[in-house]
């Protein structure tokens, strides 16, 4: 779908919405020796009820570190915005990496093989699935994967996302915003548009073999827990954690589905891109990313337009000026054509559009300790500078790269005519 197509009265309906959402965080993750091996975590980390506790210099609470099973785990403080939540996630992976030997790897894959040894070596506590279930929206019904943990190789690392409510005691009870975050009603809404709008998009960066397996067993459409502050969405997988980047881009997608829940147009959006809730059901459970390809085309120019830059990562107005000062022009939709693709200028929604097409690889290393500037620090001389968002990150990684330049041209230019 071209930009001259949307519905402008949805978009600027939407635009007007206003939304704080509170972020945190459980992601999981596996830990290896030098040469690959996935290892126990409770080798390296105590188990839940005994967690590392994670603190700033300033002994401000960061987040907990523990063993989860074989992989590990951090329970990430929240915070109501992204760069704060990267900078918490970014203290319980400095965390995670003095713990290991340095020559151990962090390895961020949906599922991995474990060794039948490695398996019979660890804590019994790590030798079991967990058993607190989990729910599905669409069937209503509690999910119950059957495996004995002690004859089933595989193991799966999910990367579930917490969204809560803030003051809400301050707004009206009968508020589209409050009812998303107390109501079951509202609990079912928000986990269906999150499965349109933070897992279609991003299926092809999640669809690897690994994903496939993992969403088999966990991670299927429509998987959460409702909590005290509002739900924890358990679809995705770890993939995210790879990168402040990549946090960035799907707590991004997270917060926009909140801000077309409080303006009450999701049921408008999933009839103007002609997609229904089974489609969307089956495209995730199937890994259907061709299915996913065509929902996102005719979602993407909604997307563009749609937030400001701080609340949608992929705004068209999300873009760097020459001296790096970042703007995006509140008033600014782009109806008129496409914005400048000269000059130091990378914009986010090409950034996601190249990962697309190339992978993420193609932009987001595999080295966790390169990703997060670790242990060098924050921007300190001769090491990386560490960006927390997904704009700021993308303009780092890809300005003057002349494949992107040519790519992000054509792109804007087949988006607009």
């Amino acid at each position: 779908m071209k930009i001259s197509k949307v519905n402008k009265t949805i978009v600027d309906k939407t635009r007007k919405s206003t939304s704080v959402v509170s972020m945190g965080g459980d992601p999981e993750f596996f830990i290896a020796d030098k040469r690959g091996k996935v290892l126990n975590a409770d080798a390296f980390l105590p188990g839940k009820h005994n967690s590392h506790i994670v603190r700033s210099d300033g002994d401000r609470f960061k987040g907990k570190v523990f063993f989860d099973g074989i992989q590990a785990e951090m329970a990430v403080a929240h915070n109501t915005c992204r760069e704060y939540f990267a900078v918490n996630t970014r203290a319980c992976w400095r965390h995670v990496l003095s713990t290991i030997p340095e020559d151990h790897k962090i390895v961020l894959k949906p599922a991995v093989k474990v060794q039948k040894a490695i398996l019979e070596r660890a804590d019994p506590e790590a030798r079991r699935f967990g058993c607190a279930p989990d729910f599905n929206a669409y069937t209503l019904s509690a999910n119950t994967p059957e495996m004995d943990a002690s004859r089933h190789p595989f193991r799966y690392a999910g990367g579930h996302m917490h969204l809560g409510g803030y003051e809400l005691k301050y707004k009206r009870s009968d508020d589209p915003y409050v009812k998303a975050f107390t109501t079951e009603e509202g609990h079912l809404r928000m986990i269906k548009l999150l499965d349109f709008l933070v897992t279609i998009p991003t299926l092809l960066l999640d669809s690897g073999p690994g994903a496939k397996k993992r969403r088999a067993k966990y991670g299927k459409a429509g998987c959460f827990r409702p909590t005290p502050y509002g739900i924890e969405y358990r679809t995705p997988s770890c993939w995210w954690l790879k990168s402040p980047m990549t946090l960035s881009l799907v707590y991004g997608l997270g917060k926009l589905a909140v801000l077309i829940l409080a303006a009450d147009t999701e049921e408008d959006f999933r009839k103007e891109i002609n997609v229904d809730e089974e489609t969307i059901r089956g495209c995730i459970d199937e890994s259907d990313t061709k299915t996913a390809s065509g929902i996102w085309k005719n979602l993407r120019p909604y997307i563009a337009l749609i937030g400001r830059s701080y609340s949608n990562p992929l705004n068209m107005g999300s873009l760097f000026s020459t001296d790096r000062r970042y703007y995006a022009d509140s008033r600014y939709v782009g109806y008129n054509g496409p914005p400048k693709t000269t000059g130091r200028v990378v914009h986010a929604l090409a950034c996601f559009e190249y990962m697309l097409k190339n992978g993420l690889d193609a932009v987001i290393g595999n080295n966790v300790r390169n990703e997060w500037a670790l242990p060098i620090g924050f921007g300190l001389p001769n090491g990386p500078v560490w960006r927390n968002g997904f704009v700021s990150g993308a303009f780092n990684k890809l300005i003057g790269n002349e494949d992107f330049e040519k790519f992000q041209t054509s792109f804007l230019k087949e988006l607009y005519t």
